[in-house]
């Protein structure tokens, strides 16, 4: 067969195959038009957010809210340095009680000096009152009890006063003596305390904790101002 045959013998096929061509790309060609702009258009932007937060400021400071929220917040940092929260959970003893508190720990990872010397392994067992004394007894209070107050300051060794409620700050101008506050209540809770009075002392290589109940002043204390327990 000669090329002049062969190519009238496809044109058939050819046409064929370009009938098919146009009739897939006409559903894509009918929907390509234009339907017109429906409803409103803006721009696509970024809003420029610190430029909204110096303006909401600059507005706050001519309103003058800006200084009120100023004042309110050195008011409640001035309130909770007076009067920080309360322990949760704190009542009043009503009997006397002891029980003896074990002050070990378990070392998390290896403590060394800065020259490498090994002071504990990890997972050792560490009880530092096999090595150094406790200094002071803990007095744990609530400080809203005058009838507590007194009796710490009647305390007739060296002590430090810990307030699980109550006003430090006003107690320290008061008595002219540190008052310390258990924040947040991790002393209380690692120690278990629950009621006030309750006495942290050194017994052996363990801690006493005793609880006293105080139901009211110590007949002729007034309100201890007169009477300061050892530092």
């Amino acid at each position: 067969m000669t090329g002049t045959g062969t190519c009238a013998a496809f044109r058939p096929f050819i046409a064929a195959a370009f009938g098919v061509a146009l009739a897939l790309a006409a559903p894509a060609v009918a929907t390509a038009k234009d339907l017109g702009v429906r409803g409103a258009t803006w721009p696509v932007a970024e809003p420029d957010l610190l430029a909204q937060i110096e303006a909401r400021l600059r507005e706050m400071e001519r309103s003058g809210e800006l200084a009120r929220l100023e004042d309110e917040a050195r008011a409640n940092a001035r309130r909770k340095l007076e009067e920080p929260d309360p322990v949760f959970g704190i009542a009043p003893a009503r009997e006397e009680r002891s029980r003896l508190f074990d002050p070990a720990i378990t070392v998390a990872r290896d403590i060394r000096t800065p020259d490498g010397t090994l002071i504990a392994a990890a997972g050792m067992q560490v009880n530092p009152l096999e090595r150094i004394a406790l200094a002071r007894d803990l007095l744990f209070v609530d400080g809203r009890r005058e009838a507590e107050i007194a009796w710490a300051l009647a305390h007739d060794r060296p002590a430090k006063i810990v307030l699980l409620a109550g006003r430090p700050l006003e107690l320290m101008r008061r008595h002219r003596r540190p008052f310390f506050f258990d924040q947040g209540g991790r002393l209380a809770a690692r120690f278990g305390l629950r009621f006030t009075p309750s006495l942290v002392e050194q017994a052996g290589s363990q801690l006493r904790i005793t609880e006293v109940p105080v139901e009211s002043l110590p007949p002729g204390s007034g309100d201890g101002d007169g009477t300061e327990a050892k530092e």
